[in-house]
């Protein structure tokens, strides 16, 4: 039995991410694609205007699922938010900080980085990606909003700001990762921005 519509559209997807891992997006072709995924070149661009839609698509998908965890934290701080259970709130913010620190170590470190640029480079896939980091952003902005109504965050601190250093966190790892100077651990950064968010805990 054949596949469906979205089932060979997310084939094609899996099979471009598999061709990207061993040998960059660059050196990816239409034919190659084609020919792996046994559909025809006509079949792949049905589903794809171009080869540059065909690469930021299969990115997009690759950067949903390198952040589900990440998304995961999120809904457990709104939650814990909802239930005015700081230590749970502290615990997602914690381990969010930690799995973005651990994606910029190591040899895979820049793919985050050639990931944006390939989703950045169709118009079309780039207006998509924005407006669902809007709405993360969104549900970050309103989840430290509601910390510091309940107390948990420093009334002052920019609540932009403090977002924007959050999401910097795998990049700024990618940075340094290796130096001899400058190499903290996941759990050191995590310990840093809570205790220079967090209000002081009640006793």
């Amino acid at each position: 039995m054949g596949r469906s519509g979205s089932g060979t559209r997310d084939h094609i997807i899996d099979t471009t991410l598999a061709m990207i891992s061993e040998n960059e997006s660059h050196n990816v072709r239409i034919s190659e694609v084609a020919q792996r995924s046994n559909v025809g070149v006509p079949t792949i661009y049905y589903y794809f205007e171009s080869r540059t839609q065909l690469i930021a698509e299969a990115q997009l998908s690759s950067y949903a699922r390198r952040t589900e965890n990440l998304h995961e934290c999120l809904t457990l701080a709104e939650q814990a938010t909802e239930a005015n259970d700081e230590a749970a709130f502290w615990s997602a913010i914690g381990e969010n900080l930690e799995l973005a620190w651990a994606a910029g170590q190591g040899e895979s470190k820049w793919d985050i980085v050639k990931l944006l640029l390939d989703v950045w480079a169709d118009p079309g896939t780039r207006e998509r990606f924005t407006q669902q980091l809007e709405s993360q952003f969104k549900r970050w902005i309103n989840a430290v909003e509601r910390a510091k109504d309940n107390g948990w965050i420093i009334r002052d601190l920019d609540s932009q700001v403090l977002i924007s250093t959050y999401w910097s966190a795998s990049i700024g790892q990618a940075v340094v990762d290796g130096s001899s100077h400058l190499n903290p651990t996941g759990a050191q950064v995590r310990g840093f921005f809570i205790k220079a968010a967090r209000t002081v805990p009640s006793t």
